[in-house]
């Protein structure tokens, strides 16, 4: 196992007459280099989840893993963890405290004791790695930019120590549809690239479902459905009662179905589906 939990359960204000228990007994497991998807309706305990496996929020019972060993509670065995372990939150708001982009992005490089020409070519890399242009931002506040600045830039500050796994907080809140398509391109890009187990919890599947092998489905705190994306996504019933949608060309395919015609349900890609529909049509011209 590369990172996960095991029988993790979370609570929070543990006894009091407000105890909530966010997550139940999850058990899952991430695959060195997998992109992987975290869904499920409001309040079903996706951030909850997520916070735990770089420490930030501390189990109350079971555990979290990363690479076969229990993550502790150690301030210096934290601070190694989430040296490889970054986590970008779905507000950038949230996460910046710095004057100026160039600050943001290497507050992380400097306190991990890079020399200040190693934090410089840090942050300029890391800039240019999401897309933004270093020279014309680099002295401007984070608070100046646009949403889809914003998220960049909060994801520029997580790649500037270059984690091993980069964990998204639904990534594209508050993006419009290009903007979230360049997203999901760049995340497969540094996938491709370097390796970069990526967990993210959305809910947009159109863009993110084409990136991911695996699906983790939670609801009022418990991991329900888990497997390939394929596997998940033709469950479209168990879905619909859990309170979630899919894809839109799996969607589009049922409807194909339903209407008669001799197509697979399991698609959620549109290279998928344009694969299908030839086919399809290959197959009446015959």
């Amino acid at each position: 196992m590369f990172i996960g939990t095991e029988k993790l359960t979370h609570t929070y204000m543990p006894g009091t007459p407000f105890a909530n228990e966010a997550l139940k007994e999850v058990t899952f497991q991430l695959k060195k280099g997998e992109i992987a998807l975290v869904i499920g309706p409001s309040g079903s305990g996706k951030s909850t989840l997520i916070q735990h496996l770089n420490g930030l929020l501390k189990p109350t019972s079971g555990q979290v893993l990363f690479e076969g060993r229990t993550v502790g509670s150690d301030k210096a065995e934290l601070l190694k963890l989430r040296k490889r372990i970054g986590l970008v939150f779905q507000m950038p708001e949230e996460q910046f405290f710095s004057e100026t982009v160039y600050d943001e992005v290497a507050f992380a490089p400097r306190n991990l004791g890079f020399a200040e020409n190693e934090v410089q070519t840090s942050v300029t890399g890391a800039l240019q790695e999401v897309g933004l242009d270093p020279d014309a931002l680099l002295d401007r506040h984070p608070f100046q930019l646009s949403s889809g600045q914003k998220r960049l830039v909060a994801l520029a500050a997580v790649l500037s120590f270059k984690p091993e796994v980069l964990i998204l907080d639904e990534p594209t809140a508050g993006l419009d549809s290009f903007s979230r398509a360049n997203l999901f391109n760049l995340l497969a890009v540094l996938n491709r690239n370097t390796g970069l187990t990526i967990l993210i919890c959305t809910h947009h599947l159109d863009e993110a479902a084409a990136l991911a092998e695996t699906v983790f489905v939670l609801k009022q705190g418990r991991l329900v459905l888990n497997g390939p994306t394929s596997e998940i996504f033709s469950k479209r019933e168990q879905l619909h009662k859990l309170g979630l949608g899919l894809p839109a060309v799996t969607e589009i395919m049922y409807w194909l179905a339903e209407e008669g015609l001799d197509v697979r349900t399991d698609i959620y890609t549109l290279e998928g589906a344009r694969q299908e529909i030839n086919k399809l049509k290959g197959r009446q011209e015959k």
